[in-house]
């Protein structure tokens, strides 16, 4: 199961970890993974200003942490995301599950 860890303080991002696997198919033919994987990868690139993240990467697990205050633009990026896993949660909720620390 992947795990969505996700910590906002006043309802600003502070951290948000994704570990584990969806294991609902065959290595490589599992699409939550890639899902999950695509929603990720694409939003972290799409930050403007990557240097106020501490952003580690390795399969299976994606940590982020908010080091310094956020541009707007990156502010949405990271909503945008945290709604995408929660679209991902709402059909595949045996496979990924969301928790608000």
């Amino acid at each position: 199961m992947i795990k969505v860890l996700i910590k906002q303080e006043e309802k600003k991002l502070v951290s948000l970890k994704v570990s584990g696997h969806a294991n609902s198919a065959p290595h490589g033919e599992d699409l939550v993974c890639a899902a999950v994987s695509a929603v990720l990868v694409g939003g972290l690139n799409n930050l403007a200003n990557p240097k106020d993240f501490d952003i580690k990467i390795s399969e299976g697990n994606t940590d982020v942490i908010v080091r310094n205050k956020i541009s707007s633009h990156d502010e949405i990026v990271l909503e945008t995301i945290i709604t995408s896993l929660k679209t991902i949660e709402e059909s595949y909720g045996k496979f990924i599950q969301i928790k608000n620390i």
